[in-house]
């Protein structure tokens, strides 16, 4: 038989030192902070991610619209004409486009064409007595990406329509004193006002009243 050393002592089964809760309990929150401290980092970087997402996604669909008129049709062919486009990268929401001259509201491109006829062919011309006017309805229409419309265009009347020719002269000339203004929303109901002045759309809440009422094309 052998015999146990006396100076080997049989293990205690009492209970563990204080020393070691502390430590396992120090471990726990040490582990715990640091869960914690990576939870909200990927919070932070998801957050960041889904705000680049968006900002991006409005990049891609943000509206911009211009005006311009001409003289000539792509053909090369005389022609008087307005156009309205969009050059941004998302459809374009019109709700409303605002036409003024000389402070008077203009109901739409044939009063426009009238006008002109007032001064410049005899007394009770009208548009329909020179065909090929050509006009089409801005405000409340969505234009997408990369699209024009002609608020209105007109061919050069034959030479035996001579008042029609005079009236065309003269369209012309009014058309680069007209006061425009328009304001149009994103498919996010991000909406912008434009006097087409060259400058930036200005930012709104949402489209209000035009600044002419009856003036809308």
């Amino acid at each position: 038989m052998i015999e146990i050393p006396k100076f080997i002592k049989p293990q205690s089964d009492g209970p563990a030192p204080r020393w070691f809760h502390v430590a396992v309990a120090f471990s726990m929150v040490l582990s715990a902070a640091a869960s914690l401290v990576s939870a909200l980092r990927t919070s932070a970087a998801m957050t960041s991610l889904v705000e680049q997402n968006a900002r991006l996604v409005r990049a891609g669909s943000t509206p911009i619209l211009q005006l311009s008129g001409s003289d000539l049709n792509p053909s090369g062919e005389p022609e008087q004409s307005l156009h309205l486009q969009n050059v941004g990268t998302g459809p374009a929401r019109i709700v409303w486009f605002d036409v003024t001259l000389d402070g008077k509201a203009l109901t739409g491109p044939v009063d426009l064409v009238r006008l002109a006829a007032t001064t410049q062919a005899p007394l009770g011309w009208q548009p329909s007595e020179s065909p090929g006017v050509i006009t089409s309805t801005l405000g409340t229409t969505v234009l997408v990406a990369g699209k024009d419309v002609a608020a209105y265009a007109w061919h050069l009347p034959k030479p035996a329509d001579s008042a029609g020719r005079q009236v065309w002269r003269e369209l012309g000339k009014l058309r680069h004193k007209l006061d425009v203004h328009a304001c149009y929303c994103s498919v996010f109901d991000e909406c912008w006002t434009t006097d087409f002045s060259g400058g930036l759309p200005r930012a709104v809440p949402q489209c209000g009243a035009p600044p002419q009422p009856g003036g809308q094309w």
